[in-house]
């Protein structure tokens, strides 16, 4: 049976070599390279790492903090750039979803409801 440390990692390399990510680089230095895209997604960001902050310390969010984040999201994907780069994270995501769900298959068989 192989390490699987090592299978991990070859599951690293491969993801790195995979369509999907290479894509995603791209789509990620192309919004770098545009400054109005670059600074759209930093502010996006900021606000979406500024909620997860309040939820975790149990700080209310406001209306103004939802009114904020709408704002902010509704114009980062109206720029053509930062929506590339979306579509890009979700296929990405996807992968990674189906990766996983293999990956945790045998917890799934061990914890499954005994079929009597």
């Amino acid at each position: 049976m192989s390490n699987i440390y090592d299978t991990a990692y070859e599951l690293e390399k491969n993801l790195r070599e995979a369509s999907v990510f290479t894509e995603l680089s791209a789509a990620y230095t192309a919004m770098r390279e545009d400054q109005v895209a670059f600074e759209l997604f930093e502010e996006f960001r900021n606000v979406q790492i500024g909620l997860q902050q309040k939820q975790m310390t149990g700080e209310a969010i406001t209306d103004d903090d939802v009114a904020s984040a709408q704002a902010i999201a509704e114009r980062a994907s109206g720029n053509e750039v930062i929506q590339s780069l979306m579509a890009k994270e979700q296929q990405l995501s996807q992968l990674m979803e189906e990766i996983n769900a293999i990956i945790t298959k045998p917890l799934q068989e061990l914890y499954a409801p005994a079929q009597d």
